[in-house]
């Protein structure tokens, strides 16, 4: 029971039965299924196609056994189950895992995991991305290795979700946080255990939260809760923490240096920083070497700008009736180093840095809710170690206050009330679902009828066009060939900015190639996947096609899919690479944006450019206006044009100018599909979009936000003057899957765009 509501097993069963009235009931023609998917060799793309062509209601059972999976998972269903036989018994292992940054990624609502283990991702764990209803019962995430860096960020990762419920779960090792909840509204963590991680459980910038009978021991700190500027959920409140076991957690911090919690130290039980209306209380805190609970304001490391809305003060905080002791002992990081001193080399079991807002004082003074309530925590000691005047030079000169006293704490404040999570909507499927379109595909390219004669010449037929890009996303050095078909009598609609209108029945198609020698296009080609994007009344649908060896067909492969190449690069020099076939779910990584999928190539100044249809080169627009398939663009003069970049004709760029629009025009085309307001990285707070003017939020001196490992121990995005200091570049030149962005598709270092992106940078004033 959930204050006195029905276990989430009877509020499912009492909706479910409900939905299934005639009055909650819509049309279907997909039935629920339960479908068993076996440990068998080729499991990784079995499991990936079943997760694809699961419909609402579906549920995956996955077996006793040990799954050996190589490359991210990833689900965009909602209303999915996936049971495994428990955390015991089902096994989901990434150690030998070669692409994606996950074990597993979700955006589907209301989706249930429960009964798994997941071992050694790569990068994070599960997360799951903007969804409404999430639910993670009995799983373990683990990395089994020794505590390090190069550990994944966080085990179980719910962010910008709404309606979450952690229950019973594990989280081992992780380099940032075992049990992460991050811009969430409306959480309930409970009954979960965390072991070995740099912060056991974080809750982070969340709105509504009840962390309570968790027990945390051996992390580098128990329980953290964090709001951090520069987020689209800034002012994270309510938030309570109680009944929780927080002992001994003073494991050595291996958390990548850049990090925010890389700066916690050691021996930290409950940390409260910045967020405001949090009440800890009921808690067993003890043996901890620095400090039991503190509650502490951001201090950023340099100013913060433009988040007029992030409030670093913490404030109506309440620290009550809990048992703490056996803190303080052996202090570790910037408050050993500061205060030990001062108090004879201990301090104390609950600690407040003293800093508020002097803009809302009352009569000089400040307001009651910027000072903590702490009552009733038994023998506890406490300092406010006035953080807002405490360094070297002051203790030196004796220019600071140390105050014991707890008189002034003693401010009744109300309790906050529960958290209670909403019964889950039940949505069924019907004949305009994802997966009906999926199952309706068809198996072969050739059916498509884009093309004629040998499929292979890549000719198009009758009412296709093919139209290249000035400046196009990078896919490990292959050739690319761009064909878009449209119905009969109908034409797409120009528009200035963003995608064309498209009409629907569109039909986009990109096959990818290696050359057998990039410098000699007459000795052939091996084409590797053509990827179509489809456009149908409810919206675009995409997925790819794997070429057979023959170069006669290719066929559909929705799991995605990966062949070993070779050819003979630009240099003369011989390479090879396992080349990456996405998933269909995957293609949502870069053409989502909030709830709609876009195609990312076909926009006015990324087609203006000349192009030769075979009787010479003309203005591609003005070539596509003529032939039919475009209505409404202006006179070519006043269209804008990107600049061109073809890696292996990259000419020399010589003002700062010309370096500056090229290396953003790349960047808004390999990283800004998800790098914006409503891409599936907007939760990093980095925008990198060629409209984007604010400096912080294009990266220059922003400070990453879950990025774990993939930091490279550097402290921002962007430092000007200094690419090898700045976090952007040591991404675009990764290989490691867990950091290398773009990350999917991608195993190749970009060797010429990271060049110019690096001049860019070193360009740039300090």
């Amino acid at each position: 029971m959930v204050g006195g509501q029905p276990s989430c097993l009877i509020r499912y069963c009492l909706t479910l039965f409900f939905a299934m009235s005639a009055s909650a009931v819509r049309s279907v023609e997909l039935e629920p299924r339960t479908s068993t998917v076996a440990c068998t060799p080729d499991v990784q793309y079995e499991l990936q196609s079943r997760l694809i062509d699961a419909a609402a209601g579906d549920v995956i059972q996955l077996e006793a056994g040990t799954y050996h999976l190589h490359r991210q998972l990833d689900i965009t269903t909602s209303n999915l189950t996936i049971r495994g036989a428990g955390s015991a018994k089902t096994l989901l292992s990434f150690q030998a895992q070669d692409s994606g940054g996950a074990g597993i990624e979700a955006t589907g609502d209301n989706l249930l995991v429960e009964g798994l283990a997941i071992e050694d991702t790569a990068g994070n764990g599960i997360k799951v991305l903007g969804a409404r209803g999430v639910t993670f019962r009995d799983v373990r995430v683990e990395w089994t290795g020794p505590p390090q860096p190069t550990n994944g960020a966080y085990g179980i990762y719910p962010v910008q979700c709404e309606n979450v419920l952690l229950e019973t779960c594990t989280a081992i090792g992780a380099s940032d946080a075992g049990i992460y909840v991050g811009q969430c509204r409306n959480v309930i963590v409970r009954n979960n255990r965390a072991e070995r991680n740099v912060a056991g459980i974080e809750i982070e910038n969340t709105v509504g939260a009840d962390v309570f009978g968790n027990q945390t021991t051996n992390n580098t700190a128990g329980i953290l809760v964090f709001d951090l500027p520069g987020l689209q959920i800034s002012a994270g409140n309510h938030v309570r923490v109680f009944r929780n076991s927080v002992t001994g957690n003073n494991h050595l911090n291996f958390a990548a240096k850049g990090n925010i919690v890389a700066s916690v130290p050691p021996g930290t039980g409950v940390m409260v920083m910045a967020t405001d209306e949090v009440e800890v209380f009921d808690n067993d805190v003890h043996d901890h070497r620095t400090g039991g609970i503190a509650v502490l304001s951001y201090r950023a490391k340099r100013k913060m700008r433009d988040d007029e809305v992030f409030d670093p003060y913490p404030e109506s905080i309440s620290i009550h009736d809990n048992r703490v002791s056996n803190s303080g002992y052996a202090p570790a990081g910037e408050f050993g180093t500061l205060l030990a001193p001062v108090l004879g080399g201990t301090l104390p079991d609950i600690l407040w840095d003293g800093v508020v807002d002097p803009t809302k004082f009352v009569d000089a003074a400040p307001a009651p809710n910027q000072i903590p309530s702490i009552v009733r925590n038994g023998t506890a000691t406490f300092v406010n170690f006035d953080y807002g005047h405490l360094n070297p030079q002051d203790i030196l000169a004796g220019r600071f206050e140390i105050r014991r006293d707890l008189a002034e704490h003693r401010i009744p404040r109300p309790p906050l009330a529960e958290t209670t999570l909403p019964v889950p909507e039940v949505v069924l499927p019907n004949a305009s679902s994802t997966v009906r379109v999926y199952r309706d595909a068809k198996k072969h390219l050739s059916q498509y009828e884009l093309f004629v004669g040998d499929l292979a010449a890549q000719q198009p037929a009758a009412g296709v066009f093919r139209y290249e890009l000035n400046t196009a996303l990078f896919s490990d050095y292959t050739s690319k060939y761009r064909f878009v078909k449209v119905p009969a009598g109908t034409r797409i609609q120009y528009r200035d900015e963003g995608v064309f209108d498209f009409p629907v029945g569109t039909i986009i198609a990109k096959t990818f190639a290696y050359q057998n020698d990039m410098d000699d296009p007459d000795k052939g080609r091996r084409l590797l996947e053509t990827r179509i994007e489809l456009r149908r009344d409810e919206g675009w649908y995409g997925f790819s096609y794997l070429w057979n060896d023959q170069q006669s067909d290719a066929d559909l492969v929705l799991g995605g899919s990966e062949i070993e190449v070779s050819w003979t690069h630009f240099d003369g020099k011989r390479r090879t690479n396992k080349y990456q076939i996405p998933n269909a779910n995957q293609c949502l990584n870069c053409h989502q944006q909030g709830d709609d999928f876009f195609p990312l190539g076909p926009v006015a100044a990324n087609l203006n450019r000349e192009f030769d249809d075979g009787r010479g080169a003309r203005h591609q627009l003005v070539l596509m206006a003529d032939k039919g398939f475009l209505d409404g663009a202006p006179h070519i003069d006043s269209v804008q044009s990107w600049p061109r970049f073809e890696e292996h004709k990259v000419s020399a760029v010589e003002s700062a100018g010309e370096v500056k629009t090229q290396a953003r025009t790349w960047l808004h085309v390999n990283c800004a599909h998800c790098h914006n307001p409503i891409g599936t990285a907007r939760t990093s707070g980095l925008d990198l979009r060629l409209t984007q003017m604010d400096a912080e939020r294009l990266g220059i001196w922003k400070t990453p936000v879950a990025a774990g490992h993939g930091s490279g121990g550097r402290s921002f995005d962007i430092v000007p003057g200094k690419p090898d200091e700045s976090i952007l570049m040591y991404r675009i030149e990764a290989t490691d899957p867990s950091i290398a962005m773009p990350n999917v598709s991608r195993r190749l270092v970009p060797v010429e765009a990271a060049s110019l992106v690096r001049q860019w940078i070193k360009q740039m004033e300090e």
